[in-house]
């Protein structure tokens, strides 16, 4: 036979490895280290805000947790025992994690090395961005901004915590013209400002030279160029230009807005473009903005982050300070909704 009793695992005086020790009470531990200090029950109690009874209670409680008297009594108070004098440096150090960890989270810009990572409309981009770049970063001496452009799986990446915070731009529904479409649950967005679509021309464009305003039939004979935006090619304006009979002649297509710019500037083309875009744009570039034939619901710029970034202070700092920013550039025209 084989015997199986020097192969089989004991229970006894074993427990669970990173479990705390059940009689552990960090209460306790508190009066330990105003006793460590004091060296007198009344002394502790004035400091805790006890009774010299509930101390001393305190006191044998200890005394049974770490099976030491801890302390022996003298003619002035208090005399510590060799145990209690090796417990008083990691007491002391303990505690003050336990403080450290359980006191509200704190974020100091001046210090912080932190990286935010942020997605931007392009549209957005040349309206504020580089003006509030260098906002941010003179703000955050030591920390740094990964910026990107924003894109259709940019609320995945806020929801997988790859992506801090995004400045996207959103058509208004047209049964609910004054109001962006809802956000996906679990995601806040505060409105920056309602924008709409004009004309991009270049100066001595043809169309300059009217004295009247382009009626709706000659505009669907125009030819455009246009940027993709969050890869596509198609945008909702397109969508409500073509319900109203004046579908765009895309002559050009380009991958991106400043390359939209430059052939206008040299062509007979016009960009459709948000009107804070084309503002941005237009002398360095040496264009001209006319408006569209047709009113179009609004579009609203918004800062979106999803909810788990809600209350970390890291994060309402850089939402603030972009608020603030956006806000004094577009001054009055700037909203304050936040949903």
């Amino acid at each position: 036979m084989t015997s199986t009793s020097r192969h089989a695992p004991s229970n006894a005086g074993l427990r669970s490895p990173g479990l705390l020790n059940p009689r552990l009470d960090l209460n306790l531990l508190q009066v330990l280290q105003v006793l460590l200090e004091e060296c007198s029950v009344t002394r502790a109690a004035g400091r805790l805000h006890l009774s010299q009874s509930a101390v001393s209670k305190s006191l044998a409680r200890l005394r049974a947790m770490f099976d030491d008297p801890l302390f022996i009594r003298e003619r002035h108070g208090l005399r510590p025992t060799p145990r209690a004098l090796g417990l008083r440096g990691e007491l002391a150090e303990l505690l003050s994690r336990l403080e450290h960890l359980s006191a509200p989270p704190t974020f100091t810009p001046a210090t912080s090395r932190r990286r935010f990572q942020l997605a931007v409309l392009e549209s957005a981009w040349a309206t504020l961005m580089p003006s509030c770049t260098r906002a941010l970063t003179q703000a955050l001496p030591l920390g740094s901004l990964e910026i990107s452009r924003w894109q259709a799986d940019c609320l995945n990446l806020m929801e997988r915590g790859l992506l801090d915070i995004g400045l996207g731009a959103h058509d208004h529904p047209t049964d609910t013209p004054s109001e962006p479409p809802a956000l996906p649950r679990g995601f806040h967005s505060h409105t920056l400002w309602r924008d709409d679509h004009v004309m991009l021309l270049r100066d001595g464009h043809p169309l300059l030279e009217r004295s009247v305003p382009l009626t709706l039939e000659e505009f669907a004979t125009l030819d455009h160029v246009q940027a993709t935006c969050e890869g596509r090619s198609r945008w909702s304006l397109d969508e409500r230009l073509e319900r109203h009979g004046a579908p765009r002649r895309i002559k050009v297509l380009v991958p991106d807005f400043r390359d939209a710019l430059s052939i206008v500037a040299h062509s007979e083309l016009i960009f459709c473009a948000p009107r804070s875009f084309a503002q941005a744009s237009r002398q360095q570039h040496g264009l001209v903005i006319r408006e569209l034939p047709l009113k179009l619901p609004a579009l609203s710029y918004r800062l979106i982050w999803h909810a788990s970034h809600e209350q970390d202070p890291g994060h309402r700092w850089l939402r603030q300070s972009l608020m603030t920013h956006i806000r004094n550039a577009h001054g009055a025209d700037a909203a304050a909704d936040e949903h």
